[in-house]
């Protein structure tokens, strides 16, 4: 999709392309990031990937939500097979699209009739403001924030899905986040390797909070008042709250730092920030507006537009770059060292990114709690298979099944961890460096 121009003009970016020369992660992948840069893509990589690697680079873009942006960019880039593939994938989602766009309908109309105020978060709200366009999204589940009031808050809304039919994902109650159990149907439906499948059952979290500053050690300032400022937008051709532009951007970011402080960093997060940032660059009303904001909360958002800016460049507004510059310098000496290191996460054991948590952090006991957390998990993990298959459609065979699955996941996480740990030293040793480096330089 073209970039569009908002308003007043915008300086050049002058941000690098990094993906081409980057050899911390497989060439497929490497080439599907570049290729998506905003301020100099490069399509040459990607002309030049053999059949194994295009697999490699799809299967990559497949997981992490960009194939279809991807093929929208650069589809003339992509050999006849890639083209066919991808055009398959795109006419699978449009018929996702149509029974998502249903469920919101559905959803909205559950909860208006029942007195439960609401507002659409990501997904299918986050068009047009994020310059995507819904039939590029994949989406697996509707996020929706009702605030937790008593009688018709955040329970009832609960209670009035389950009633449509659905449950809550067993054995997710004590996990740290920001919404209730996820609410799934159990279709029967098993996951068959395709991410574009349009069985895919769409399940629907409701969130209670924006930002978990407990888990995080982090305030956000005014996160709270996302709600209050709302806005109307239609949603699947039917009005529905959602944030204001400015909350949205800053929601958008909040979530995406959480993934990168969390080790599980998602590609698609920080390109559709990126693509926020770029779409808005010179609209100095937006930018007036965002500067309003509290500082604390401008400074997280800001560590999310400083990994855009590494990985995707966009056009520059004067507003972000000053908050990026504001950051912490121990903040600055992780970017400077470990910039590109939550792409290679996705490929091997490591935590580079707790130094950038802990140079965030003003408090000692914070910053113990965040290593204790990272180092040492505290939880197994939630459900990995069969979460959409009755109990009575559980046969002994299938309960195995489902046992060596969970089992062989936990044993995979244990070995990340254990691998992770002897880098830990290493990237702490690097980032430390590059702190003096900075305060030699100031």
């Amino acid at each position: 999709m073209p970039r569009t121009s908002i308003a007043a003009p915008r300086e050049a970016s002058g941000f690098s392309n990094p993906w081409p020369d980057y050899a911390g992660i497989p060439r497929g992948p490497a080439a599907v990031l570049g290729a998506l840069h905003l301020s100099e893509p490069r399509t040459d990589t990607l002309r030049a990937l053999t059949d194994a690697q295009w697999r490699e680079a799809l299967e990559f873009s497949d997981r992490w939500q960009l194939t279809l942006s991807l093929r929208r960019m650069v589809r003339d880039a992509m050999p006849s097979w890639v083209r066919e593939r991808t055009d398959g994938n795109a006419a699978r989602n449009l018929e996702r699209l149509a029974r998502l766009e249903e469920l919101y309908r559905d959803l909205a109309a559950t909860l208006d009739a029942a007195g439960i105020e609401f507002l659409a978060l990501k997904g299918l709200a986050h068009c047009p403001d994020f310059g995507s366009q819904k039939e590029d999204r994949t989406q697996c589940d509707v996020d929706l924030f009702v605030p937790d009031v008593p009688g018709g808050g955040l329970y009832a809304a609960r209670d009035a899905i389950l009633a449509l039919g659905y449950e809550s994902m067993d054995k997710m109650e004590d996990f740290p986040t920001d919404h209730l159990p996820p609410l799934i149907r159990k279709s029967g439906w098993q996951w068959r390797g395709d991410f574009f499948d349009p069985e895919i059952p769409v399940g629907i979290e409701l969130h209670f909070q924006f930002w978990n500053d407990r888990v995080e050690r982090l305030a956000a300032p005014d996160a709270d008042g996302f709600w209050k400022r709302r806005v109307s937008r239609r949603i699947a051709g039917r009005a529905m709250s959602v944030l204001s532009p400015a909350d949205s951007l800053a929601y958008a970011s909040l979530h995406a730092l959480k993934h990168v402080l969390r080790g599980n960093c998602r590609p698609f997060h920080v390109y559709e920030v990126a693509r926020f940032l770029d779409l808005h660059a010179g609209d100095g009303a937006f930018w007036r507006e965002w500067s309003g904001q509290p500082a604390e909360l401008r400074r997280l958002e800001a560590v999310v537009f400083r990994l855009a800016t590494a990985w995707f460049g966009w056009a520059r507004s004067r507003s972000a770059e000053e908050e990026m510059e504001r950051l912490p310098r121990a903040a600055q000496a992780w970017f400077d060292e470990f910039a590109l290191s939550p792409a290679g996460g996705l490929f091997r054991s490591q935590k580079d990114e707790l130094w950038l948590h802990l140079s965030l952090l003003e408090s000692r006991k914070d910053a113990w709690s965040v290593v204790r957390r990272r180092l040492l998990p505290e939880r197994l993990p939630g459900p990995v298979d069969a979460v959409h298959i009755p109990e009575s459609e559980m046969r002994w065979h299938r309960r195995a099944l489902k046992g060596l699955r969970y089992a062989a996941f936990v044993a995979s996480r244990l070995r990340h961890h254990a691998a992770a740990l002897p880098r830990v030293a290493i990237s702490g040793a690097k980032w430390r460096r590059r702190v003096a480096m900075r305060e030699r330089d100031r």
